[in-house]
């Protein structure tokens, strides 16, 4: 049996979540079928179309939508967040970087991944803190560094993400 969840509860738990896990879940509990009517669509018709118009969040609200719903998506995910990073949106970066960490409608390309993070770190966006803390907590694509790791984390902590809080006192120094 499958259910959709509201887009909002679906993105920010991806927000807060990071993790191709995540989208595991959403492909098995929510609609991915090409085919299948899909409950939000006039609210993403309004995201497309606000996008349309230049409005970088929208066009990361819609590739987010379109993420949310599973990896026959993910092409038109990736996208949108093209789209918002062409008009300079800090948490487009993050967006985008993520496809490309996790390798979803594109080859998996961590080194694209940490410039993507780095350009949205250098605008202020949080998240972009936060995944490249990942990068060097974990060591993925590049070698652990617990201080720049901490150091990322506390950035992202800064700008009001609970989760680089939490790692922030996690990682050791």
């Amino acid at each position: 049996m499958k259910f959709s969840l509201p887009a909002s509860v679906a993105a920010l738990a991806l927000t807060l979540s990071g993790c191709s896990t995540y989208h595991h879940f959403m492909d098995y509990f929510s609609s991915s079928s090409p085919t299948a009517v899909y409950p939000q669509q006039a609210e993403l018709d309004q995201h497309i179309k606000a996008c349309e118009q230049q409005q970088g969040e929208e066009c990361i609200a819609a590739g987010t939508m379109y993420e949310l719903r599973g990896s026959h998506y993910y092409s038109q995910a990736l996208r949108f967040y093209q789209l918002a990073t062409g008009l300079k949106k800090p948490a487009a970066y993050s967006a985008l970087g993520h496809m490309f960490e996790n390798g979803y409608a594109v080859p998996q390309d961590l080194t694209r991944a940490r410039e993507l993070y780095q350009q949205g770190a250098e605008l202020g966006d949080a998240t972009s803190y936060l995944y490249l803390s990942n990068l060097y907590r974990y060591g993925r694509g590049i070698d652990k560094d617990p201080a720049k790791a901490r150091q990322y984390a506390i950035l992202a902590c800064k700008k009001g993400n609970v989760v680089g809080c939490s790692a922030r006192n996690q990682i050791k120094k």
